[in-house]
């Protein structure tokens, strides 16, 4: 059975992974050494954001996707990019597609101001 529920072709899994783990750069098959894999590049992301270059004014999308692709470049093509597909892990339905939100948000308008919504 499939860990993820993904429709469209961004759905590939690595092969001898039994459908659980997504196709990635590191050949990863393992869902305990991907966890740590994903974790190690977290921690740093943290540390890079918290301890070196806290944004100041708007949170955009584009620094979101910016830290996305530094927190999972190194693992997964997709990093960072928008995804054109549905996936969902279990009953949890991750951000949905580009094209599912583009008709009210426009690029100019996605941001969040960090003043007004402290983290």
């Amino acid at each position: 059975m499939s860990r993820y529920q993904v429709s469209g072709s961004e759905g590939q899994y690595e092969k001898n992974s039994g459908e659980q783990i997504l196709a990635n750069k590191l050949g990863i098959t393992d869902s305990k050494e991907r966890d740590e894999a994903e974790l190690v590049l977290l921690e740093q992301l943290y540390q890079f954001i918290f301890e070196e270059q806290f944004p100041e004014g708007q949170l955009s999308v584009a620094l979101l996707k910016n830290w996305h692709r530094r927190w999972l470049g190194n693992i997964y093509e997709w990093a960072g990019q928008e995804r054109a597909v549905n996936i969902s892990k279990g009953d949890f339905m991750f951000a949905p597609p580009r094209h599912s939100y583009q008709n009210y948000c426009t690029n100019s308008t996605r941001s969040i101001s960090l003043d007004t919504h402290p983290v």
